[in-house]
C-alpha cells in the first residue's frame, strides 16, 4: 500500500506555465494594438499637416501685393474646399473637421483602429485623433 502525501504539488508547475503564458500573451497583444494605433496616428497626423499647409497656401493674392506683402489673408472659401479635397484624395476612412480662423487653418482628423489582441478583454476599437494648424508667412518683399 502507498500513501499518498497529503501535501502533492503534481500539476503545480503546469498552473504556473499557463499562467505565465496568459500574461505574456496579453503584454504580446498590447504591444500589437498599440503599434497599430500609433502607426495610425502617424499617418493620421501626415494627412493632417498636408492639408492644413495645402489650404494655407490659398492666399487672397490681391490683398498680399495691393498691401505690399505686409497682409496676409486667406481665401476662407478656396481654403476650405483645398483642405477637403487633399482629405478626399487620401483612401482612409476619416472624420474630418476644417476651420479657418484667418489667417489659421485648424485640421482635425479622427479615425479608428480595429483591435485584434484587446478584443479578448472587450475593447474592440481603438479611437485615434490628430490636429494640426498652418499659417502662411509673409515674407519681405525684394
Amino acid at each position: 500500500m502507498s500513501r499518498r502525501c497529503p501535501l502533492d504539488q503534481s500539476g503545480q508547475v503546469t498552473v504556473l506555465i499557463v499562467g505565465m503564458g496568459l500574461v505574456l500573451l496579453s503584454v504580446a497583444g498590447l504591444a500589437i494594438d498599440g503599434t497599430r494605433a500609433f502607426l495610425e496616428r502617424r499617418a493620421l497626423q501626415n494627412l493632417a499637416d498636408g492639408a492644413a499647409l495645402a489650404a494655407a497656401d490659398q492666399l487672397d493674392r490681391r490683398a498680399f501685393y495691393v498691401g505690399g506683402g505686409e497682409e496676409v489673408r486667406l481665401q476662407a472659401g478656396s481654403a476650405r474646399l483645398v483642405a477637403i479635397d487633399w482629405l478626399e484624395r487620401s483612401s482612409r476612412p476619416v472624420r474630418a473637421e476644417v476651420t479657418i480662423d484667418d489667417p489659421t487653418v485648424q485640421v482635425s482628423v479622427r479615425s479608428e483602429v480595429r483591435t485584434q489582441f484587446l478584443r479578448l478583454i472587450g475593447v474592440d476599437v481603438l479611437g485615434v485623433e490628430v490636429m494640426s494648424h498652418a499659417r502662411p508667412d509673409a515674407g519681405s518683399v525684394p
